[in-house]
């Protein structure tokens, strides 16, 4: 699969949406950076013909049918939307919504915009890529007062694509939805853009997020020279550190396993946006650098490099080390902070995307398929051909109820084309079936028996055989055991076998209507 790197969709005026929430809170630009404004102008009107109850006024929300594109994000940070949210674009002329309608015959149809603004913001009106009217998009006197403007256009029989387009600096008003008034207009699904790519999903409680978040402030500020010290020559970082003391450096092997170099990378980029100081500003590059470097041709990325042999050669999602990777690149190229400096260059960004592209191409090709249906992954996959693969004795080739979580919530940050979304929705449906998860269970660590009645709860399993689905257990002899109880002690207190792991991503998923 052929993805363009986000940042020329961007250029070309083609469907982005960025990290939402927590994890992109635009900087200046959130808020005020798209949203919409609203004054009812002369063509306004109070109450439209979908308040009514019109059987000809078709309403499209975010995400709906009909919903094409959007250069901005989905944002639910002001109150008084309806839908799932509303429309932000970008601070720039012509970033826009477009819609997709359908209707019999051709004719006049009122176009009734839902908006809220702080200021004016006009836009132009295309109908088919051509400019066909206006909307002055006054000032509704706060992003929280809602209201909506209308004017008459004149569409074709049969499909139309219909775009608002921001003609000042700020972009558009927030928008929260579109109304089209005439002969039986009916929503058209857009499938992938004429770019190539999907929809972007609105980021606002994708778990994928959280980690790349904690590791803005994983240590104290005072701790940024002993981390610096630690770094290897290559770039990459040792794991499990305490960072008590001053480190040496040297040329060992670096290692992405425990989030070690991507969470230092991460957090040397929070310090040198505070400081400005130049040495963080060339460790994180150095860091960007080797993580590029580590990617197999394939797309996926070795717990260890350079490599060491042995099961630490396949490609890692054990511990959720590649989408930790795939997570800060996504920020990285997308200029999100703590990236948002001048760390990187457009030539940089560029590199990164090109291996997100691949990383994802490489996540689709190695999603485990049962009887012709797809599942999820498995901690470690071959760099070349795919497959499922053990680590150590206790960690057979199994489904990862773990892992696969991030993996999922991964995808759900790029462009939803069909082959990402057919993924995503597979392993989904996966974590919501009833064979997966074990009801009115939870995983309590500090009890023996770890596996207790819990009425309301799920668990699932960290590990399922690849033909059944039935999770397991095992131990250092290599076993496959039933029955937690069966295997060792050390191994039943050493180690996590289940949790409430699906609740994060089924949660999301019902968000954005997956």
């Amino acid at each position: 699969m052929t993805m363009k790197p986000i940042a020329l969709v961007v250029a070309m005026s083609g469907l982005l949406v960025a990290c939402g929430g927590s994890d992109s809170a635009p900087d200046d630009a959130s808020s005020s950076s798209s949203s919409d404004s609203s004054a009812s102008s002369e063509s306004s009107s109070s109450s439209s013909a979908s308040d009514q109850g019109d059987e000809n006024a078709l309403v499209i929300q975010e995400y709906d049918t009909g919903f094409c594109r959007l250069n901005g994000t989905v944002d639910s940070d002001n109150d008084g939307f309806t839908g799932i949210g509303f429309a932000n674009t970008d601070n720039v002329p012509e970033s826009a919504v477009t819609y997709r309608v359908s209707v019999p015959d051709a004719g006049h149809y009122a176009l009734e915009v839902r908006f809220a603004s702080i200021d004016t913001r006009p836009g132009d009106i295309q109908v088919n890529e051509s400019v066909a009217g206006g909307f002055e998009f006054a000032t509704t006197g706060g992003w929280t007062s809602w209201t909506t403007e209308s004017q008459t256009v004149e569409l074709s029989a049969g499909e139309n694509d219909i775009a608002l387009v921001a003609t000042s600096t700020d972009g558009l008003p927030n928008v929260d939805s579109l109304t089209v008034v005439g002969n039986g207009p009916t929503a058209v699904d857009c499938g992938v853009n004429s770019d190539g790519e999907g929809l972007m999903l609105p980021q606002d409680g994708n778990p994928v997020h959280s980690r790349f978040n904690s590791s803005r402030t994983a240590w104290s500020q005072s701790k940024a020279d002993i981390i610096l010290s630690y770094q290897y020559d290559h770039g990459g970082w040792p794991k499990n550190q305490s960072y008590d003391s001053m480190g040496s450096g040297g040329n060992d092997l670096g290692t992405i396993d425990n989030g070690a170099t991507v969470t230092e990378m991460i957090y040397l980029a929070q310090v040198y946006k505070d400081t400005g100081e130049a040495k963080y500003r060339d460790a994180v590059r150095k860091a960007m650098d080797y993580l590029l470097e580590a990617q197999y041709a394939s797309g996926g990325w070795p717990q260890f490099y350079p490599l060491r042999g042995g099961y630490s050669d396949h490609v890692t999602f054990n511990d959720n080390a590649m989408t930790r990777v795939l997570t800060a690149l996504h920020h990285a190229s997308l200029d999100n902070t703590p990236f948002d400096t001048d760390l990187f260059t457009d030539s940089d960004r560029a590199a990164m995307q090109h291996a997100i592209n691949r990383g994802v191409d490489y996540i689709l090709q190695a999603q485990w398929e049962q009887d012709g249906e797809l599942t999820v992954w498995c901690a470690q996959h071959g760099k070349d051909d795919y497959q499922p693969k053990p680590a150590r004795a206790y960690e057979l080739e199994s489904l990862s109820g773990s892992e696969s979580v991030e993996v999922i919530a991964f995808l759900m940050t790029q462009p939803q084309t069909p082959e990402v979304e057919t993924a995503v929705k597979a392993g989904i449906a996966w974590f919501r079936s009833p064979d997966t998860y074990l009801a009115d269970h939870t995983y309590n660590s500090s009890v023996e028996e770890k596996i207790v009645y819990s009425e309301g709860d799920r668990m699932w399993y960290r590990f399922y055989d690849l033909e059944t689905n039935e999770g397991f257990f095992s131990d250092r002899d290599g076993g496959k055991y039933y029955d937690i109880m069966e295997i060792s002690a050390e191994r039943r207190n050493g180690y996590s076998w289940g949790g409430s792991y699906g609740e994060k991503i089924i949660s999301y998923a019902d968000r954005v209507g997956y």
